[in-house]
């Protein structure tokens, strides 16, 4: 079912909100100078993204909750499907393609108790929740309703790449695999907001997916 979603949000927002995507890498690189640990400094960099994006956009947040919330049937089953084919597309992932995921080491989990709560939040749900207001900012303004295919996979390739740039390696062998998986994920994600009218049922399904796979390689 397709629906109308009409652009709300100022060029400021957006761009404000892509420069928030890529700090990043930037602060983790920071923390990591600091503290040699990978999987901690994107820990710490993906809280304080993800919480300062989160203040930052909050009443584009709260619109998407609330058509979630109006509309629960509807989240819930494009949740569902959202686990199943990202889910599927991960495993082919991680079985075939080998494309870089972000994720966090399972020995820091293992060994840091303390910090392992913080670890998953930031790798689960911030990271989902930092994709979808990105991914939604940068589309805002193409009119996904009257060219759906053809935005989908503009957004996939679009959105695919700055994910892919920020958090992969410049690396060919490692970059393409990458992008090819990120380029499949958005184009997933962006199908999931185009039916259910909302970026929640995509973020609660790729934060889903990134629990198992995390709880895959404990």
């Amino acid at each position: 079912m397709k629906r109308e979603i009409s652009s709300a949000l100022s060029l400021k927002r957006i761009v404000i909100t892509l420069i928030l995507f890529f700090l990043v890498p930037v602060i983790q690189r920071v923390i990591y100078t600091l503290n040699p640990n990978e999987t901690l400094s994107y820990m710490f960099a993906l809280n304080l993204v993800g919480a300062v994006m989160m203040i930052y956009n909050w009443n584009l947040f709260a619109l998407h909750y609330n058509r979630a919330k109006k509309n629960p049937g509807d989240t819930l089953i494009y949740t569902l499907i959202g686990c199943v084919f990202i889910g599927l597309w991960a495993w082919f992932n991680s079985s075939i393609l080998r494309g870089n995921v972000l994720l966090p080491d399972p020995a820091v989990l293992k060994n840091n108790i303390f910090a392992a709560p913080a670890v998953f939040a930031a790798y689960t749900v911030i990271q989902a929740e930092i994709v979808s207001m990105s991914f939604k900012c940068l589309t805002d303004h193409m009119k996904i309703h009257s060219r759906e295919v053809i935005i989908i996979l503009v957004s996939g390739f679009a959105f695919g790449l700055l994910y892919t740039i920020a958090f992969t390696p410049l690396i060919p062998e490692q970059f393409i695999p990458a992008y090819f998986f990120n380029t499949i994920l958005v184009s997933m994600l962006s199908y999931l907001y185009n039916q259910s009218g909302n970026f929640i049922s995509g973020m609660l399904a790729w934060s889903i997916v990134l629990s198992v796979l995390i709880a895959v390689s404990l």
